[in-house]
């Protein structure tokens, strides 16, 4: 009995301990486990990433997409009134030219109003094509439209572009307007003239995706320093697949110029301005307005000829000095220094154009600009038609489509110290590339070429020549309807970024 009742508190001990046990490992892990949750890994514990299992992947664009606008219009054209006091369109015609370069498998313009009577229609290439040749279309559409490429590869020299320009002999809108097909952009910026009583300045905005996207509007003026309070909405919202058209020079009246900022809330959208101007009954001059670039510490802006009256305008974050200068043939002439105050656009009259000038050089001394000019010629009774010209960044390839009915002379600038000579090519009717040139560009010089054929390609490994096309002509009499337009290259680069994997333990504490 006595050997039982010991055996059995022998094995009560034993469980008991075992339960104590127990209870003290699942503490101690508990402990462990919490610890761990805040507490990292010591780097000792931790095995190195040695990368040698790391990869890399390129990624590309191999679709690009434009939106190329409507031919020049009126902000109210009208049927009512007195037949002698109506604005009216006159005889304007609308011509759009549209090329696509290098590895490219299709190339399609669509309507973007798919309701429309226009069809889509494919960039055709040559016969027996090869690799120096485009993909071309011209017509007289003047609808808004999408220009898509599809790349079998990208990279430099792959691309496309196109032009719309307008132009009349009577009417409302005398003279010649331009414009380029725009990128969609989450957002994107525009230096614009004066929004005084006389000059309408609609901003037109595309959405070509399948989402509805809401847009803001912000206004920077030449009057006081940093955003504007405007006197309508600064926001719109553009439907699905169409545009939307905002009345800038009611929202910001009374500037000498403006800095106009566009942010889509959800999804790119593309945006041009539509510029008009008058003085009662006598038409002063339209342009399309397209969207600036950056600001850089240079600015060439290519296009102005002897004889126009060039206006500057001027932006920066950041105030400073820029010393500004004609390009001519025979090099840089100075013009003057003049002081950029911040965040506020400084508008300058540069009076006209001396002989030999091309373009505008814009040095800044150690602050950045964005600029942009106005260049204005005159006809007879008063008629005035002016261009608005952009800066243009250099590229190591860029092209032009050159649309019908109009002339077309490149003028290239080159702001560097060394003479610069590029290679161009022009595109017959059918696509078919000519035969490559040489263009000399002397330092701080300009170049001027007549345009032939329905597109120009422009190569420039010293990534160092501004150019732009002026378009002229049209079937207008210049002793009696001033005309002009200016529109910059698009560069054919295709955006791609490099992202590599690396497996690194250490993030696993």
């Amino acid at each position: 009995m006595s050997t039982t009742n010991t055996a059995k508190r022998r094995s009560a001990r034993r469980k008991a301990a075992r339960i104590v046990a127990a209870v003290v490992t699942s503490m101690l892990l508990i402990a462990a486990f919490a610890a761990l949750a805040v507490v990292r890994m010591p780097a000792w514990l931790v095995d190195g990433a040695s990368g040698a299992l790391g990869s890399s992947h390129r990624i590309v664009q191999e679709r690009l997409e434009a939106y190329c606008p409507a031919g020049m219009q009126l902000p109210d054209s009208t049927d009512w009134g007195d037949s002698g006091y109506r604005v009216s369109d006159g005889d304007i015609t609308t011509a759009t030219a549209l090329a696509a370069f290098g590895s490219v498998y299709a190339s399609t313009s669509t309507p973007l109003d798919l309701s429309a009577d226009a069809k889509s229609v494919a960039l055709k290439a040559p016969d027996k094509p090869v690799s120096r040749d485009a993909m071309v279309l011209r017509d007289e559409g003047g609808y808004s439209r999408l220009l898509s490429t599809n790349l079998l590869e990208a990279g430099d020299g792959s691309g496309h572009t196109g032009t719309v320009v307008s132009h009349a002999s009577e009417g409302d809108l005398r003279g010649i307007s331009a414009a380029t097909c725009v990128t969609p952009a989450m957002s994107q910026s525009f230096m614009l003239t004066s929004t005084a009583t006389g000059t309408s300045q609609q901003l037109v905005l595309a959405n070509p995706s399948s989402k509805s996207t809401g847009v803001s509007i912000t206004v920077v003026g030449s009057k006081q320093t940093g955003r504007m309070g405007l006197s309508t909405a600064g926001k719109a919202t553009v439907a699905a697949g169409s545009e939307t058209v905002v009345d800038l020079s009611a929202a910001a009246s009374g500037q000498d110029g403006v800095r106009v900022t566009v942010t889509s809330d959800a999804v790119p959208v593309a945006a041009v301005v539509r510029t008009t101007s008058s003085s009662g009954l006598t038409p002063k001059g339209a342009d399309f307005a397209m969207p600036a670039g950056e600001a850089a510490e240079t600015n060439v802006i290519p296009g102005v000829a002897e004889g126009d009256k060039v206006t500057l305008y001027l932006y920066g974050e950041h105030d400073g000095d820029a010393e500004l200068s004609w390009a001519t043939d025979d090099g840089a002439k100075a013009i003057r220094k003049t002081r950029v105050g911040v965040d506020k656009v400084s508008v300058l009259d540069l009076g006209k154009a001396p002989a030999g000038a091309n373009g505008i050089i814009v040095s800044g001394e150690g602050a950045a600009f964005v600029a942009s000019a106005k260049a204005v010629r005159s006809g007879a009774d008063g008629q005035e038609d002016f261009a608005l010209l952009s800066a243009v960044t250099p590229s190591a390839s860029s092209a032009v489509a050159l649309a019908d009915g109009v002339d077309a002379t490149l003028v290239f600038v080159n702001a560097s110290d060394d003479d610069v000579t590029v290679k161009l090519t022009f595109m017959d009717d059918t696509g078919k590339a000519g035969d490559e040139r040489d263009v000399t560009v002397k330092a701080h010089g300009t170049s001027t070429v007549k345009g032939e054929g329905s597109a120009a390609l422009v190569s420039d490994e010293s990534g160092a020549v501004s150019w732009a096309t002026r378009i002229s002509g049209g079937g207008l009499d210049p002793d009696k309807t001033a005309g002009l337009s200016v529109v910059a290259p698009d560069t054919l680069a295709v955006r791609e970024e490099l992202v590599r994997a690396v497996p690194d333990a250490s993030i696993v504490g």
